[in-house]
Protein backbone atom coordinates (compact mmCIF):
# COMPACT_ATOMS: atom_id res chain seq x y z
CA UNK A 1 0.00 0.00 0.00
CA UNK A 2 2.73 2.40 0.99
CA UNK A 3 4.77 1.59 -2.14
CA UNK A 4 1.71 2.30 -4.34
CA UNK A 5 1.28 5.66 -2.63
CA UNK A 6 4.95 6.54 -3.15
CA UNK A 7 4.71 5.47 -6.78
CA UNK A 8 1.69 7.74 -7.32
CA UNK A 9 3.41 10.70 -5.64
CA UNK A 10 6.52 10.15 -7.75
CA UNK A 11 4.47 9.94 -10.95
CA UNK A 12 2.58 13.14 -10.06
CA UNK A 13 5.83 14.97 -9.36
CA UNK A 14 7.34 13.77 -12.62
CA UNK A 15 4.23 14.79 -14.59
CA UNK A 16 4.21 18.23 -12.97
CA UNK A 17 7.88 18.79 -13.77
CA UNK A 18 7.29 17.79 -17.40
CA UNK A 19 4.38 20.22 -17.67
CA UNK A 20 6.47 23.04 -16.23
CA UNK A 21 9.35 22.27 -18.59
CA UNK A 22 7.02 22.21 -21.59
CA UNK A 23 5.29 25.47 -20.68
CA UNK A 24 8.66 27.16 -20.22
CA UNK A 25 9.57 26.46 -23.86
CA UNK A 26 6.24 27.59 -25.37
CA UNK A 27 6.18 31.11 -26.75
CA UNK A 28 4.41 33.69 -24.66
CA UNK A 29 1.50 35.43 -26.38
CA UNK A 30 2.06 39.16 -26.76
CA UNK A 31 0.12 41.28 -24.33
CA UNK A 32 -2.43 43.74 -25.58
CA UNK A 33 -1.48 47.36 -25.27
CA UNK A 34 -3.07 48.93 -22.23
CA UNK A 35 -5.53 51.05 -24.22
CA UNK A 36 -6.86 47.99 -26.11
CA UNK A 37 -7.35 46.04 -22.91
CA UNK A 38 -9.14 49.05 -21.42
CA UNK A 39 -11.35 49.40 -24.50
CA UNK A 40 -12.25 45.69 -24.39
CA UNK A 41 -13.22 46.07 -20.75
CA UNK A 42 -15.36 49.14 -21.47
CA UNK A 43 -17.01 47.45 -24.45
CA UNK A 44 -17.83 44.30 -22.44
CA UNK A 45 -19.17 46.39 -19.58
CA UNK A 46 -21.37 48.47 -21.91
CA UNK A 47 -22.73 45.37 -23.68
CA UNK A 48 -25.54 44.77 -21.19
CA UNK A 49 -27.27 41.99 -23.15
CA UNK A 50 -23.97 40.19 -23.84
CA UNK A 51 -24.53 39.82 -27.58
CA UNK A 52 -21.08 41.12 -28.52
CA UNK A 53 -22.44 44.34 -29.99
CA UNK A 54 -23.48 47.76 -28.71
CA UNK A 55 -26.72 49.49 -29.49
CA UNK A 56 -26.72 53.27 -29.52
CA UNK A 57 -28.53 53.18 -26.17
CA UNK A 58 -25.90 50.90 -24.60
CA UNK A 59 -23.12 53.19 -25.86
CA UNK A 60 -24.93 56.28 -24.53
CA UNK A 61 -25.58 54.69 -21.14
CA UNK A 62 -21.89 53.74 -20.88
CA UNK A 63 -20.90 57.27 -21.93
CA UNK A 64 -18.81 55.98 -24.84
CA UNK A 65 -18.84 59.36 -26.62
CA UNK A 66 -16.64 58.35 -29.57
CA UNK A 67 -18.91 55.44 -30.40
CA UNK A 68 -22.09 57.49 -29.95
CA UNK A 69 -20.76 60.37 -32.07
CA UNK A 70 -19.69 58.01 -34.89
CA UNK A 71 -22.40 55.39 -34.50
CA UNK A 72 -23.84 55.66 -38.03
CA UNK A 73 -20.37 55.45 -39.60
CA UNK A 74 -19.38 52.52 -37.40
CA UNK A 75 -22.59 50.55 -38.03
CA UNK A 76 -21.56 49.54 -41.54
CA UNK A 77 -24.19 46.82 -41.97
CA UNK A 78 -26.93 49.13 -40.63
CA UNK A 79 -28.32 46.63 -38.14
CA UNK A 80 -28.53 49.16 -35.32
CA UNK A 81 -25.55 47.67 -33.50
CA UNK A 82 -21.81 48.26 -33.51
CA UNK A 83 -19.42 45.33 -33.11
CA UNK A 84 -15.71 45.28 -32.34
CA UNK A 85 -15.10 44.14 -35.94
CA UNK A 86 -16.92 47.19 -37.32
CA UNK A 87 -14.86 49.46 -35.07
CA UNK A 88 -11.63 47.74 -36.15
CA UNK A 89 -12.59 48.08 -39.82
CA UNK A 90 -13.10 51.83 -39.47
CA UNK A 91 -9.82 52.22 -37.61
CA UNK A 92 -7.97 50.20 -40.26
CA UNK A 93 -9.44 52.32 -43.04
CA UNK A 94 -8.35 55.49 -41.26
CA UNK A 95 -4.83 54.15 -40.75
CA UNK A 96 -4.41 52.98 -44.34
CA UNK A 97 -5.68 56.19 -45.90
Amino acid sequence: MQSTFLLLVGAAAFGASMAIAQSATEPVAPRKPHFLARFDEQFRSADKDGDGALTREEAENARLRNIVDNFDRLDTNKDGKVTRDEIRALLRSRISS
